[in-house]
């Protein structure tokens, strides 16, 4: 059953079609009475024109009595200037009925689209940093914004233009079988070989598209990446090898678009062909059906049903563009509505407690590593810290260092809960597992500074008041001063509302690390995480910046992960972790540390530790 719903237009968008259009089933309901008078009207216009050449038939020729009995074939007014008027008035109201009917299924595609988009970006914003890991930017990108409007907007034109022609298709058959049974029969028969054809080329092209659609996202991420890392194109003068990169990785893309080019071609073939056929089959038809039947017969006919039949017969014919344009619609929204699907169901690894767990008020007393064991889950059976204990008491400071891949940033991602331990638990407040808690309002008393700052799009007010965003505008200037900013701030144009680019383009190193702080003194945490965090300075701003962290470390618990010798002499406790996952090998002050024989007295000479 699942293959079948994937090759008939994908089980994950009709599940989509059917959750959004119960969710908005009043808008819903009100575009389908619209979309049954928008056919009743259609339908009107053969009936009327019926009508008019029969009145006028009868008008130059009194003899000339049309026969039956049905209501549609009936003449019942001779005047048909009247039924001139009220054909006008049929168009207009369609038009009317048609505009109310467009402007609804667009905000019904642009709610579906938002709702979609929120919520994947809810769940994107609630996975556990594993999740990023093998994935690139712009292809998260593409799903969370072309996908989405995609299935947004094919949610309503499918299943509408599909609806439409359907009922446009079966009117414009019982009108015409009223009209003449033997034609009608010939029309329906042609017109259900060029459909079969049609869904025939779909099912084709249906597998082409996803190729152009997993194409297209692997581009929107090389490109996301490339213009991320802008600076080292320009520093490496590698703009040409770029420019010939971006040609190469398009080369699978346009071959992919060609084929599925080639069978929307032949799609198109068929339902221009195939509409000619039908319209010259009706024709041929009619004068062999009506051609040599008795005069009156034929002259009824040709002079008051054929033109009738054929504006039936034209509702027929305009569906096939509706059902084209849906059909390649089906094609990428059932592509698309999968990339959405697997976004907002994938599962966390972790449980945050983001709506649930023990709400922490604050983080007093001390934390504890209790019989904590360490493995990425990206890179299971490889132990980065093997089992171990370890207190940190409310109020000191420690300083983990080692040689790269030793942990020391482990620490601080298991300190954040950026992931679990692998065996053990993490235990704060003296009682409670970190696992358990809402996690949310247990990193409202954490401040973290990393090596490379986190700076958002936007002023100086937006970036400092991040995680504090009741502060005011004061108490940001305030923060600023402490960290020795906000007279670099007023020099300016905009001050504190001059816009920092992407990823705080416009900021140097020092400034950035400044920017931070100040977000740090802003918060007040109780715990403070420096990892690496001047590490990537010269020595005289990094002189300058520690002071700024030594000022904010003043009363907190901190945990520092750096190799540089400023940073770490000051701590009340160092730990030293050994390589390839020998976890720690030593502990101690730092004038105890330097002066005994070990593993940090050889960094220390080895100059790992500056």
């Amino acid at each position: 059953m699942e293959d079948f719903e994937l090759q008939v237009g994908g089980g994950k968008f009709l599940k989509t079609l059917v959750y959004y259009f119960i969710k908005e089933w009043k808008l819903s309901l009100v575009m389908l009475a619209h979309c049954i008078i928008i056919v009743i009207l259609a339908l009107l216009l053969p009936i009327l024109t019926f009508q008019m050449t029969g009145a006028i038939s009868l008008k130059n020729d009194p003899n000339n009595v049309v026969q039956g009995t049905n209501i549609i074939t009936k003449i019942w007014t001779d005047d048909w200037q009247l039924l001139v008027y009220i054909s006008i008035a049929v168009v207009l109201i369609y038009c009317v009925f048609s505009y109310v009917y467009d402007y609804l299924a667009f905000i019904l595609g642009r709610r579906i689209e938002i709702s979609l988009r929120n919520r994947c970006l809810e769940n994107l914003v609630r996975q556990d940093i594993s999740y990023y890991s093998d994935k690139k930017i712009g292809e998260i990108l593409t799903k969370i914004v072309s996908d989405t409007q995609i299935v947004g907007d094919q949610a309503v034109q499918v299943p509408l233009q599909f609806g439409l022609s359907f009922f446009e298709i079966i009117g414009a058959a019982i009108l015409m079988y009223i009209l003449s049974w033997q034609l009608a029969t010939v029309t329906v028969i042609t017109f259900t070989i060029i459909m079969a054809l049609m869904m025939i080329c779909f099912f084709a092209t249906r597998k082409k598209v996803i190729k152009v659609r997993e194409s297209i996202t692997e581009i929107n991420g090389n490109v996301t990446d490339r213009i991320a890392t802008v600076r080292l194109i320009k520093s490496s003068g590698t703009e040409n090898y770029e420019t010939e990169r971006f040609k190469e990785v398009h080369k699978d893309f346009y071959k992919k678009s060609k084929k599925v080019g080639t069978r929307l071609a032949l799609m198109l073939t068929i339902m221009w062909g195939g509409i000619f056929v039908l319209q010259f089959s009706t024709v041929v038809s009619a004068m062999l059906i009506y051609g040599n039947t008795d005069p009156t017969v034929s002259k009824e006919f040709f002079g008051t049903t054929f033109a009738s039949y054929n504006l039936a017969q034209g509702l027929m014919i305009g569906p096939l563009f509706n059902i084209m344009a849906a059909l390649f619609g089906l094609a990428q929204a059932s592509v698309a509505s999968q990339r959405v699907d697997d976004t907002i169901h994938a599962k966390s690894i972790m449980d945050s407690h983001y709506f649930d767990g023990e709400i922490v008020k604050s983080v007093k007393g001390d934390i504890q590593f209790k019989n904590l064991e360490f493995e990425y889950p990206e890179k299971p059976g490889k132990i980065v810290l093997p089992k171990f204990s370890f207190t940190f008491e409310e109020g000191k400071s420690y300083a983990f260092v080692g040689e790269t891949g030793s942990g020391k940033s482990t620490i601080a991602k298991l300190l954040l809960r950026f992931y679990d331990p692998s065996k053990g638990e993490i235990i704060i407040n003296g009682k409670t597992n970190l696992k358990d808690v809402n996690l949310a309002s247990y990193l409202n008393h954490v401040g973290y500074v990393e090596q490379d700052p986190q700076i958002l799009y936007g002023d100086v007010f937006e970036n400092v008041k991040y995680g504090s965003f009741d502060a005011t505008d004061e108490e940001v200037i305030e923060a600023c001063k402490k960290a020795e900013l906000h007279e670099l701030v007023m020099t300016w144009p905009g001050g504190y509302e001059t816009i920092l680019g992407e990823r705080g383009f416009l900021l140097s190193g020092g400034q950035k690390q400044r920017l931070i702080i100040a977000r740090m003194f802003l918060k007040n945490p109780q715990v403070l995480i420096l990892d690496e965090a001047t590490s990537a300075l010269d020595n005289i701003v990094e002189k300058e910046i520690q002071a700024k962290l030594d000022l904010l470390m003043k009363g907190r618990t901190t945990v520092t992960i750096a190799h540089r010798l400023s940073t770490i002499k000051n701590a009340n406790e160092i730990i030293v972790l050994g390589g390839n996952g020998a976890g720690i090998v030593q502990r101690g002050k730092f004038s105890e540390l330097r002066d005994q024989p070990g593993h940090f007295q050889k960094l220390y000479k080895a100059g790992l530790i500056e």
